[in-house]
């Protein structure tokens, strides 16, 4: 079942119209920060059942995606129009993150770190390599899409600015998972060098989805195909087949 673009577009409006409110009325909200609430979305991994300094591993498709030059755009238009442009880009991102069933990782500022897979997924959802790999795939090149016709669409009906460009790396292989932090403090991180490399390749790319081998290899091939593939130095460019 394809994304639903009218239904992403209403989602990010809405919550963009919620931040506008807020912003207007100036309302500041405090937080409680407890060992509770800091991210242990790691599929498979609890915090609250894992020792610090203890390790297991997984296989996991990764994804990272980021705004490209986004220091720059946030010194051009300013805190306001800053913070309601990223309430219209992390929502729509993360609802098309949604419809493919990916797990959030991690947002860091304007990126955002998924993954697809392990034990947990396998066993529950049948989410198999080649699932999680393809499902990855079509989530990063739904992004692009996204970007065209809900992101920009918003930013440039609602005045906020230059419009948007994202990067996005995806890889797949074996992660390092790990309880860091102090009793009341504390985190669940992955580690692995297919995280080094997805980041690394969201890094490189401006709208446009670039993939390991490993990836790539997973994906159906054949004449007349949707997907296809180009080489990319290290990697591989991914694009539909319009």
């Amino acid at each position: 079942m394809g994304i639903n673009i009218e239904a992403i577009y209403e989602k990010t409006i809405n919550h963009y119209k919620a931040a506008k409110r807020n912003l207007l009325k100036e309302v500041r909200k405090s937080r409680e920060y407890s060992a509770a609430a800091i991210s242990d979305v790691i599929p498979e991994f609890e915090a609250n059942k894992l020792e610090f300094g203890s390790y297991d591993k997984g296989n996991f498709a990764v994804l990272f995606v980021d705004m490209r030059r986004s220091t720059e755009r946030a010194e051009d238009v300013g805190p306001e129009k800053t913070f309601l442009t990223m309430h219209v880009f992390l929502t729509a991102l993360l609802e098309t993150i949604k419809h493919y069933d990916g797990k959030v990782i991690d947002i860091m500022g304007d990126g955002i770190m998924v993954f697809w897979g392990g034990k947990a997924a396998r066993e529950k959802d049948y989410m198999f390599k080649t699932r999680a790999v393809q499902n990855a795939g079509l989530c990063g090149l739904d992004m692009l899409t996204i970007r065209e016709d809900v992101i920009n669409k918003i930013i440039e009906d609602e005045n906020l600015g230059n419009i948007i460009n994202i990067g996005v790396g995806i890889t797949f292989d074996s992660v390092i998972v790990t309880k860091i932090g102090i009793e009341e403090t504390y985190d669940v991180k992955a580690f692995g060098s297919c995280i080094n490399t997805a980041s690394k390749y969201a890094d490189q790319t401006r709208n446009e989805v670039k993939v390991s081998k490993k990836i790539k290899n997973e994906w159906p091939s054949g004449k007349g195909g949707n997907i296809k593939f180009s080489s990319n130095e290290d990697g591989y460019s991914m694009y539909r087949n319009n």
